[in-house]
Parts: C-alpha cells; structure tokens; sequence
C-alpha cells in the first residue's frame, strides 16, 4: 500500500499491508500523509508520525494512537470513537478545517493527551477520558463533552461559549481564563477546580457540585444561572473582586459555603451600597 503526500502527491511510505484497517503499524512515519476517509479502525498507530496529516474523515474507531504525533493534522469530521490516545500529541489541530471541525472523540481515552491550540469546535467528547488533558488556548465552542473526566485537566484561556459539559467531571481542572457563556455545566462535578477570570453569563450551573472550589476574578457570576440550587460541599472561596460585583446576586447559602457569615454579607452589602451612592 502506498501512501502520498497530500500537497504535492510525492510518497510518504509504502505500506506491507493491503490496508490500515486492523494493521500492526506502531511507529510508522506518515508525515504529511493524504488519508482523506481512509479506514484506519482498530489499526495499532502507537507512536506513529501523523503530524500535518490529511485525516478528514478518516475512521480511527477503536485504533490505538497511544503516543502519537498528530500534530498541525487535519481531523475534520474524523471519527476516533472509543479510540486509544493516552499522551499523544494533537496540537493546533483542525486549524485548515473550513468551519467546525466536529470530529467525533466519542469515549475516547485522551489521558494526558496535548490537544493545546487545537480548533475542537463541534468537536464530541461524551464520556471521554481526559484526566490530565492540556486543552489550553483550544476553541471549544459548542463541544460535546458531556459526562468525560476532565479531572486535573487544563483548560486555561479556552473558549466554551455554549459547550455541554453536562455531568462532567471538572475535579481538580484549571478554568483560569476560560470563556463559559452560555455552556451547559448542569450536575458537573467542580469540586478543588480553579475558576480564576472566568466569564459566566448565561452558564447554567444547576447541580453542580462546589466543593473547596476556588473562584476568583469573575465578574458576571451573579448571571450564571442554578446558583440557587447548587451541591455544596466541603467550603469553597471566593476573592474581594468577584464579591463586589456579583454579592447582589449570590444567595444566603452559597456565601456561607463560601465563607461570609450572614452578619459579614450583610456588612459588605452595606459598604458597597454606600459606596455606590457616593
């Protein structure tokens, strides 16, 4: 089987199989790879080169990419359900995809996998495991990545405007910077996660659970909404900024969980207001 570059037509490698589909093929270099639709499903790709590949559209179901390089690739409308991507190496994928991308990573294990800079718009995530994950500076608006361990995952300076994170597990993940309008965190677990400058107009946070969550620098928190039907844990905090422009609309419970007894959120209502009349 040969394998063509996807620019200019000339050989990457010449394959012994008659197919990838099911192939042992751990290491094989396929730099600049033209695979557009090809059936790579089940094949074992550990550690192989896929950097600046062609993938659109390709079928990755169930392969083991374990390792892998594919950086710069194009993975629009590929298909790496229940794929195995433990630590390979996808970034600023999708970048010459023409609109969202929406490649399916459906159960897929991305333990520990980069995914940084990578354009995963529309990109599907449901119950995938993404422990330890580095999905900094990703356009992440209107991702699927309902019910997937996120725990530990960083998500810094992403945009989730609109993403479904419903039921997520957010445990221990970095949000510093992150851009949460209008996503969907119903019944997602935050407990030790860190919202530093975070924007949450319009998040809708019902049952979610707080716990020893730190929240910091986020000015429209009072616009998120189910903060009144929160699961509130173990205390968690919040900084003097995020109170003075959102304690107006935090309830009773939640202030107390986050450490302002009923005389203190009182007394800080006060000066605030007084402040504002002056």
């Amino acid at each position: 089987m040969i394998v063509r570059r996807w620019d200019d037509g000339r050989v990457v490698a010449e394959l012994d199989v008659d197919r990838i589909a099911g192939a042992s093929l751990p290491g094989q270099v396929l730099l600049y790879a033209g695979l557009p639709g090809a059936d790579c499903r089940g094949a074992n790709l550990r550690g192989a080169d896929l950097c600046q590949a062609d993938l659109r559209g390709a079928l990755f179901a169930g392969a083991c990419l374990i390792g892998a390089d594919i950086t710069l690739s194009n993975l629009a409308g590929a298909d790496l359900v229940r794929a195995s991507l433990g630590d390979a190496r996808m970034q600023a994928i999708n970048w010459r995809a023409e609109g969202p991308p929406r490649t399916r990573f459906d159960r897929a294990d991305l333990t520990r996998a980069t995914l940084k800079n990578s354009n995963l718009a529309a990109c599907v995530f449901a119950d995938a495991v993404m422990h330890r994950a580095d999905l900094t500076h990703c356009d992440l608006r209107g991702a699927d990545l309902g019910g997937a361990d996120l725990s530990d995952a960083n998500l810094g300076f992403s945009n989730l405007a609109g993403a479904r994170l419903v039921g997520a597990s957010l445990v221990g993940a970095v949000l510093n910077g992150c851009d949460l309008r209008g996503a969907q965190l119903a019944s997602c677990d935050l407990s030790l996660a860190t919202l530093n400058g975070v924007l949450l107009d319009g998040a809708d946070l019902t049952a979610s659970i707080w716990s020893k969550t730190a929240i910091a620098r986020c000015p429209d928190l009072d616009r998120a909404r189910g903060l009144d039907r929160l699961a509130l844990g173990a205390p968690s905090a919040i900084d003097l900024h995020t109170l003075r422009d959102t304690i107006g609309g935090l309830g009773r419970e939640l202030l107390e969980n986050l450490g302002l007894s009923g005389e203190e959120s009182a007394a800080l209502r006060a000066l605030l207001s007084a402040r504002q009349r002056t």
